[in-house]
């Protein structure tokens, strides 16, 4: 069995925390009748592993009894082969302790280009959308509810089947999504996938499998949408307003679909109101178009009653979609579609092009998490949290940017903030940056024309009301300054 080698310093903690030299094996193999003799051998293979990186610096290999045993051959030979190593600097040797590769031995050098490497970008003050309070992810329910799916899987669901989604979770969310945003689906209209992107990929194939060429998006809006260009669609901006997509203007293009988050829009923070939603019912229908529904966090809200998803005003011609991105955490990549009738045999072929499913093991987890009323407990501990964030940040904003207007903050996990004045953007983030803060504004999410004046985007999920007041701090300093 080989190691999946990482950088040195998760390496040495790996194999401190779960390896002893009787535990560690080595890639290596012996040609009794060679024309090498056994010992140089090994030796050879060794040095090759070390030189090429195979085995790294501080790497433990196994005892000389385990590796003899494991080869068929005597230990003293092996002795000998690594004492031999070791003498060249290849491994360090020490009386009580596993064998290791020397931290010494040379390494080839590899050139990587630096954008090849994603590394997560680490602020003091971070104000960035997109990821929810991760401090708080609900550990003990979570393993409890990992213990309860485990101990009730059946041999079979560790298999390949339940392509489209465990069973146990389409109940569940199907129950949670009619009780708590008014979605209407059979559990066999649900579809689990690995988060929005995926959903929003099969969607793009989906579509474009049936003729579609032109999607209209809201304007101000998503900015990645290279799933839909590179495919060939046309995307037909449109317009939002404080009561969702302009309807208005939608009729006035030759969208065969659009694509919206009506309960909580990004970056805007609106809420479509209830006769926008049913002129865009109208629209889908007269249409006979599909709207794909982006519902990513409508479950916190503040100030205002709760608003239904729009599938459930117009089920056959809108396709929701659902994650756990900022309920609990992206990292589960756990997310799930509620397709129409109509298209739901065109998204199973697609994902079944696409993968084999997503772990049957975390889906039963989250159908556990659900159905025992902990996620409802998350979401309502979750909400008075964000409750408070949100009005250290108003205060922080009246006090610190007099003049600011702030939208947005009915729903969500983030605020917009116009500044009082129109200011150079990027440099305005570089000196916030060199302060600590960091956030966005609203211009790159414009694909039309961008209004004049400067808008902040800031999430106050990953900060707590300290931090959201030192940062506004921050911000405001680097907004006089630029």
């Amino acid at each position: 069995m080989t190691v999946c080698q990482t950088g040195q310093a998760g390496y040495d903690q790996f194999a401190e925390k779960y390896l002893s030299s009787r535990e560690a094996e080595i890639l290596l193999a012996v040609e009794r009748n060679g024309r090498e003799s056994l010992q140089a051998q090994i030796e050879r293979q060794v040095r090759d592993a070390v030189r090429s990186g195979a085995l790294r610096p501080g790497a433990i290999v196994p005892s000389t009894r385990d590796l003899a045993a494991d080869l068929g051959i005597s230990r003293p030979l092996v002795m000998e082969a690594y004492a031999q190593l070791a003498a060249e600097g290849y491994l360090a040797l020490r009386q009580g302790a596993a064998p290791r590769v020397s931290e010494f031995a040379a390494q080839p050098s590899v050139a990587i280009p630096a954008d090849a490497i994603q590394q997560p970008e680490e602020f003091r003050y971070n104000f960035k959308t997109g990821t929810p309070d991760l401090q708080n992810f609900p550990r003990a329910q979570w393993i409890r509810a990992t213990s309860k799916a485990i101990t009730r899987m059946a041999p079979e669901e560790f298999g390949y089947g339940h392509r489209t989604g465990a069973e146990p979770l389409r109940i569940a969310l199907a129950d949670y999504l009619g009780r708590v945003r008014g979605v209407s689906a059979d559990p066999r209209q649900v579809i689990c996938v690995g988060g929005f992107d995926q959903a929003r990929t099969l969607f793009a194939q989906v579509l474009w499998e049936r003729g579609v060429r032109r999607i209209a998006a809201e304007d101000p809006g998503y900015t990645d949408r290279k799933v839909f260009t590179e495919l060939g669609f046309e995307m037909i901006p449109v317009p939002v307003d404080d009561d969702g997509i302009i309807v208005a203007e939608l009729e006035k293009t030759a969208a065969q679909a659009v694509l919206l988050s009506p309960a909580h829009q990004y970056p805007t923070g609106g809420v479509m109101s209830g006769e926008r939603r049913l002129e865009l019912a109208a629209w889908l229908r007269k249409r006979k178009a599909f709207a794909l529904e982006d519902d990513y966090d409508a479950e916190f809200r503040y100030d205002r009653a709760p608003v239904g998803a729009l599938q459930g005003l117009e089920p056959e011609n809108v396709v929701y979609v659902g994650t756990v991105s900022k309920t609990l955490a992206p990292g589960l990549r756990l997310g799930w579609i509620v397709a129409p009738v109509s298209l739901l045999a065109d998204f199973h072929e697609h994902q079944r092009l696409a993968d084999n499913g997503r772990s049957r093991l975390e889906q039963h987890t989250m159908a556990e998490f659900v159905q025992s009323g902990d996620f409802d407990r998350h979401l309502r501990k979750m909400r008075a949290i964000y409750r408070d964030r949100r009005a250290a940040l108003l205060a922080a904003i009246e006090e610190d940017l007099p003049g600011a207007v702030v939208g947005g903050i009915s729903a969500g996990l983030h605020a917009t903030v116009r500044l009082p004045a129109p200011v150079d953007e990027p440099a305005m983030q570089q000196r916030a940056v060199k302060r600590g803060a960091a956030f966005s504004f609203m211009r790159p999410h414009y694909h039309g024309q961008a209004p004049d004046e400067s808008t902040m985007l800031l999430s106050y999920a990953l900060l707590n009301e300290a931090q959201i007041r030192a940062g506004m701090k921050a911000i405001a300093a680097a907004y006089h300054e630029a």
